[in-house]
């Protein structure tokens, strides 16, 4: 697995979830306030599934949940299915 396929920093190269976030300019918006992003980061690690020997099983899911709240950031109207729970959106 490639490390941009898997880590946090896929935000910032624009690879969260190309179809959810197709039309929209998310990341200027993230940089503007740093608490979006970090509840960003917070959202895609809680939701990463990490193995013990270190095997990802869910990269996929957890981008895209990332990908949702940065779509519902961004745009109010977009509602996000199923809603987050809180230990989703819990920030360490």
């Amino acid at each position: 697995m490639r490390p941009s396929d898997s880590s946090p920093s896929t935000s910032r190269t624009g690879t969260l979830d190309l179809e959810l976030l197709e039309d929209i300019d998310y990341r200027v918006a993230l940089m503007q306030f740093g608490s979006a992003l970090e509840q960003t980061f917070a959202i895609f690690i809680n939701v990463l599934d990490v193995q013990p020997d270190g095997e990802v099983t869910n990269t996929g899911d957890a981008m895209h949940r990332a990908a949702q709240y940065v779509r519902r950031y961004c745009d109010p109207t977009y509602v996000v299915e199923p809603p987050f729970e809180a230990w989703e959106m819990e920030l360490a």
